[in-house]
Formats: C-alpha cells, structure tokens, sequence
C-alpha cells in the first residue's frame, strides 16, 4: 500500500489543475467573446486563444491522468509544461498585450512559481512517491511462481 502523498506531489496536482482550468476557462471565453473579440480587431485572434486553450487543457489532463498514475517521466514533465506556459505567457504580455505597471509583480510571481515547481520536481519525497514500488510487483509475481 502506498504512503501518504508527499507535499510537493499535492502541489504538482494543484498546479496542474489550474493549468486545466486555465486552459478551459481560455477556451469557453474564446468561443463566448469570438464576435466581439474580431469586432473590435483583438491582437490575440479568437482562434488563437481557443486552439491554446483547448491545449492547455488537454495537456493538463493528460499531466494529471499521469500524476495519479505514477508515470515516472511525470516529475519533470511537470516542470517543462510549466516553463512553456511561462514562456507563452511572457511571450503574449511583451508583443500583444498593452503596456502594464505591474511588471515586478509579474516577474516575482513567474520566478516564485518556477521555483516552487522545480523545488517540488527535486525533492526526494517526491521522487521517491513517484517512482512505482517494484519491489511490491515483484513480490506478487515471485508468490505466483513459487
């Protein structure tokens, strides 16, 4: 029977379920705004904003269906899913998004949530709750054999 979950796995399940969430909310405004976001010529094109949204909330799907299962690629697919949507995140606000003032909250923010992921990917609880306990497999199929 598995331990209790490790913090930084509860963590990893949080974060990937607001990058669903956020993938999904993305792609129902898409779709709901689509008319007054081309009426009024919005610089993220309506198809953009839906294609990405139904993306991110695929891949969070995906990255949690993995999490539960205990993939063992999942502790630092986490992490780059997450480097990627700071990246396109950073992308959009820099070339399409007007000028705002709170750019050093933005920044620490950003840092802060790559740190705090990367922190959990490392942590040996973590890996340890993620890597699949072989040693319970094998013990079932030597009591088959015997």
């Amino acid at each position: 029977m598995p331990g209790k979950r490790p913090f930084g796995v509860t963590l990893f399940a949080w974060l990937v379920l607001s990058l669903s969430a956020w993938g999904l909310v993305r792609l129902l405004a898409a779709l709901r705004w689509w008319d007054v976001l081309n009426e009024f010529g919005a610089r993220l094109s309506p198809l953009y904003l839906a294609i990405t949204g139904a993306g991110w909330a695929i891949a969070g799907s995906l990255l949690l269906g993995s999490l539960f299962s205990r993939k063992p690629w999942i502790r630092m697919a986490i992490p780059s899913a997450v480097s990627l949507w700071l990246a396109g995140y950073w992308v959009e606000r820099i070339f399409f998004e007007s000028w705002r003032t709170n750019l050093p909250f933005a920044l620490i923010s950003s840092i802060l949530l790559l740190s705090v992921t990367l922190v959990s990917a490392l942590n040996r609880k973590t890996q340890k709750f993620l890597m699949r306990s072989e040693e319970h497999e094998q013990s079932n199929e030597d009591t088959e054999s015997a």
